[in-house]
């Protein structure tokens, strides 16, 4: 059953709905306003980084363990989202797993269209690790296209002879640009935070009208899940990219790495942590983020 306080929050998202026509710009600031409803915990310092060529943040909570890190890449169906938008999730997360997290700020499309965002994630994560990074000690986070790249660079990683990280956390991710699943054949009003006609808008911002859907890079359900490190999914039952989570466990889980997935209840939204910390479903995620990531890189 959802908190009045989910229930509260889940109407002001359906009045707060952009008309199909709304330029990207909008849709930018639309998104980054959540921030405004649900903004960072100032206590946690952030601070610029150089990723390789590839601007950065890098958050650092009170107390933090500097020998450990969190690589976060932020959702936003690779055409919006910034540090503005993610600002509640990444601050929370350091808070929770008690280290530093890095924010690579990836070129968006359609002005840098695929691969572009994926390559850039790729390049920050080389970067990192010739800049000292551990890691054994250092865990992948991302949300929807983000719980997309956590994938691909992985897969990227593993296949270009790069360190891969301790864990990986997915949030509600999107990996099949198709729409094979939920998102095209479902309810299309099942979900408050996503609509099927926006996810056409990102793969058609992203990949343009000739793009390969199945392209590993855009694509990671396509590509080869063995030798990755271990897994948290985390989606809701009812969110539009139910399948592409149900999919991923499955392909782990025939690759010889069954992840931990976790389940939201009925009626929770797609990416439902941008709701800390006033609402106690989205804190209970990140809470439970937080420890696996803390799991595994707590060496």
């Amino acid at each position: 059953m959802l908190s009045d306080a989910m229930k509260a929050n889940l109407v002001l998202l359906s009045e707060g709905a952009l008309p199909a026509e709304a330029t990207w710009q909008e849709r930018r600031e639309a998104y980054d306003s959540l921030s405004e409803v649900f903004p960072g915990l100032p206590e946690v310092r952030c601070e610029e980084i150089d990723l390789g060529g590839v601007p950065g943040l890098r958050y650092i909570p009170p107390g933090a363990d500097e020998s450990r890190a969190i690589f976060y890449m932020h959702g936003g169906g690779y055409c919006i989202g910034s540090q503005k938008s993610h600002a509640m999730i990444v601050t929370h997360l350091a808070v929770e797993a008690g280290c530093p997290v890095l924010f690579p700020l990836y070129r968006l499309s359609p002005e840098h269209p695929f691969p572009v965002p994926a390559e850039d994630c790729i390049q920050a994560w080389k970067a990192a690790l010739e800049q000292g990074l551990d890691p054994a000690r250092t865990g992948f986070a991302g949300d929807s296209t983000g719980g997309g790249l956590v994938f691909v660079v992985s897969q990227a990683a593993r296949d270009r002879g790069l360190a891969l990280p301790a864990c990986v956390v997915a949030i509600s991710p999107w990996t099949d640009m198709e729409g094979t699943g939920t998102w095209r054949s479902g309810d299309p009003e099942r979900d408050a935070f996503l609509t099927p006609g926006e996810l056409d808008m990102f793969v058609e911002g992203y990949l343009g009208p000739d793009g390969n859907r199945r392209d590993v890079l855009a694509a990671p359900i396509h590509g080869s899940f063995h030798g990755l490190p271990p897994f948290l999914i985390q989606a809701s039952r009812t969110e539009l990219l139910y399948d592409d989570a149900v999919s991923l466990a499955a392909a782990l889980e025939e690759a010889g790495n069954a992840p931990v997935l976790e389940l939201a209840g009925e009626g929770t939204p797609h990416v439902w942590h941008h709701m800390v910390p006033d609402v106690p479903e989205s804190v209970a995620s990140i809470k439970s983020a937080g420890a696996f990531l803390t799991r595994f890189t707590k060496i």
